[in-house]
């Protein structure tokens, strides 16, 4: 059996479920919260950064350009007059003036005019030149390791006359682009690199990472990362949380202004979530030390709480087991517990009282002195234990009276009782003379309901077999019947068929008659044909006589079916009638057993009866005699009785 709680450990159960399911929901929410907000925050911060990264490189990019573009203008390179040696001077001394790799200029069809010595000898196969030719504007190279250095290439055409006429291309060190990749630190392994137009990473500030040339479609390859990377070709500008080689990252992207390249920042996230997961730790370890000096307090209260009710509940316990005599202690406090203590120690005394006063009106009930008073000091609901007590003393009042009286009427009626007695006595033997004669007419009537019996059983057995004979000679009429029914519904299935035939004939002769026509028509080439349809118009001619007077013989054969099944019909109609007649017959015979039966059993339970009357007759002789000596006997009791009761004192003086 599931032991029960006590107050004290009901408090608690109840307190700490709640405070624990509190505590429980407000570190799931904070934790939830925390994650998110984490989120959010970092992902908008990420794509800041990306923002402002993309706008450095495509600054950086366009300082590059510009540079290019300066030198574009150097009057040496433009005007006609200048040599070759003229215009490589000037760009030795650029060369020695900006960081770069080589610096020369090509034809329209990408061979170099004149430049440094390390520079190609033609340009015709680099990316960058097919977009010189398709665009004629300034144009930024992938970064390519060449010589033991990464490089970037800024080529633009230059103009003579409105019209280009070559193309400048310079080789810029890596490290321009490289500062802005490095100096993005995101988190411990966080990562920061460039792609072109296609997904394939062109520039990374770890330059191990660009030897491989690798696509981040097949790198990092999902359907959830395809479209992240589909926005990040589409120029647009966001931040995700994605997976990266199994690992969750938070990912930014920003398009680099002036170029087809596409800026990506990514960071694991569990490297921003580690001092997430501490502070997480140190709020759940101060919810539980919360929990645990709540548990204490509630303990606490519930003890104050159990121990002022158990004053109470000690008590009632005892009252529940009939002790009103030991004090009730009272609790020292000034909550509901001293007010049910209280409040218990009055009920106690109360009650204490009124057992007291019962007690002393029913020792006076006992003692046979109904002429007391009930005291008048019931209170409340009480007062209905007095009206009930006052109501029980006036009721044995009336009652002693009565009994007074009847005491009285039961001496004289002993003596009434004494002479009925005795005519009990003769009138029962006059009856058991009667009932003797009786029994011998039954007897009498018994024999003949006997041969009665006998009779109805035969005439039942006559009536059995006739109802035999009948229900055999229906289910006969009802087979020959149904098998009228089929012969009548076989010979409508051969008049059907005999009249479907009789159209075939019919159809057939005309078919003969038109094929004797088309044989004339026909000339000599017809005259074989013209037999054929003459001899089957014979066999049609032939097969309707034979069809009508088959007809004749079907229909005389129908006549005759169906005055046969008229007849049919009719004989089962009588024999239906004989068969209701037998039934009736068979119900009458059942009728007449069945009365015979009851008839017998009747006169039996007449003289069964008639027996027990007899005895009750000399059993009722004995009793009067008993009634005879009862009656003296009661007449003794009866002033006895009276000697009893003139003893007990009532209200308003003796009995009368």
């Amino acid at each position: 059996m599931k032991k029960k709680r006590n107050i004290k450990q009901t408090i608690e159960f109840y307190v700490m479920s709640v405070a624990i399911l509190l505590g429980v929901l407000l570190t799931i929410v904070m934790i939830v919260s925390s994650f998110i907000s984490t989120d959010v925050i970092l992902l908008d911060n990420l794509q800041q950064m990306a923002k402002a990264s993309s706008q450095n490189v495509g600054a950086n990019l366009h300082l590059l350009t510009d540079r290019m573009a300066n030198l574009a203008l150097e009057p040496a390179l433009t005007e006609g007059g200048s040599t070759s040696e003229e215009k490589q001077k000037v760009l030795n001394e650029r060369e020695t003036r900006i960081e770069f790799v080589w610096l020369a200029a090509y034809d329209l069809s990408g061979q170099k005019l004149y430049g440094d010595e390390e520079s190609p000898d033609s340009i015709e196969d680099k990316k960058y030149y097919s977009y010189l030719t398709q665009t004629g504007n300034i144009v930024i190279d992938e970064p390519y390791y060449e010589n033991d250095i990464w490089q970037l290439c800024v080529a633009l055409p230059m103009k003579k006359n409105g019209e280009v006429d070559s193309y400048l291309v310079g080789s810029y060190k890596y490290d321009l682009l490289n500062d802005v990749l490095s100096n993005i630190n995101i988190g411990m392994t966080g990562g920061s690199y460039i792609i072109n137009e296609e997904g394939t990473i062109i520039a990374d500030k770890d330059l191990e990472n660009m030897q491989k040339h690798e696509n981040i479609y097949e790198l990092h390859h999902s359907g959830k990362n395809k479209d992240i990377f589909d926005n990040m070709l589409n120029f647009q500008t966001g931040s995700e949380s994605m997976r990266l080689h199994g690992v969750s990252h938070y990912v930014a992207y920003a398009p680099v202004p002036g170029t087809n390249w596409t800026l990506i920042i990514d960071a694991p996230r569990k490297e921003f979530q580690g001092t997430l997961f501490l502070s997480l730790f140190v709020c759940i370890v101060l919810a539980v030390l919360l929990l645990l000096i709540a548990r204490y307090v509630i303990v606490k209260m519930a003890d104050s709480i159990s121990n002022s009710l158990s004053l109470a509940t000690g008590r009632l316990t005892s009252l529940s087991e009939g002790n009103l005599k030991d004090e009730v202690v009272l609790a020292k406090t000034n909550e509901e517990a001293q007010i049910l203590t209280g409040a218990l120690a009055k009920t106690i005394a109360s009650m204490d009282g009124y057992i007291n006063d019962i007690e002393t009106s029913l020792g006076y009930l006992s003692e046979g002195d109904y002429s007391k008073e009930v005291p008048d000091s019931f209170n409340g609901d009480f007062a209905a234990i007095r009206e009930a007590l006052i109501s029980i003393t006036e009721s044995l009042n009336d009652t002693m009276r009565r009994i007074n009286h009847s005491s009285l009427a039961v001496n004289e009626n002993s003596s009434e009782v004494s002479g009925y007695a005795k005519r009990l006595y003769d009138g029962s033997i006059e009856q058991g003379a009667a009932l003797e004669r009786l029994i011998e007419s039954i007897q009498s009537i018994t024999e003949q309901i006997k041969h009665i019996n006998e009779n109805a059983e035969l005439v039942k057995q006559c009536a059995d077999s006739a109802q035999d004979k009948v229900d055999q000679g229906q289910e006969q009429m009802n087979v020959m019947l149904n098998t009228m029914h089929d012969i009548y519904e076989n010979m409508q299935e051969i008049i059907k068929i005999s009249q479907l035939i009789e159209e075939i004939s019919s159809q057939t002769s005309l078919l003969a008659l038109n094929a004797s026509i088309e044989a004339a028509r026909a000339g000599e080439s017809g005259r074989g044909f013209a037999v054929v349809a003459q001899q089957i118009g014979v066999l049609s001619d032939q097969t309707a006589n034979a069809l009508k007077q088959t007809g004749n013989i079907i229909e005389q054969a129908n006549i005759s079916i169906e005055e046969g099944l008229k007849t049919a019909d009719a004989t089962a109609a009588s024999f239906r009638e004989i068969y209701t007649a037998a039934e009736k017959f068979t119900g009458i015979s059942n009728s007449m057993a069945v009365v015979a039966r009851q008839q017998k059993e009747a006169v039996l339970l007449v003289t069964a009866e008639a027996d027990k009357v007899l005895e009750i007759a000399n059993t009722n002789q004995q009793l009067a005699r008993e009634t005879d000596e009862t009656a003296a006997q009661s007449l003794t009791q009866a002033e006895e009785l009276g000697e009893v009761v003139a003893a007990v004192k009532l209200r308003g003086g003796t009995l009368e």
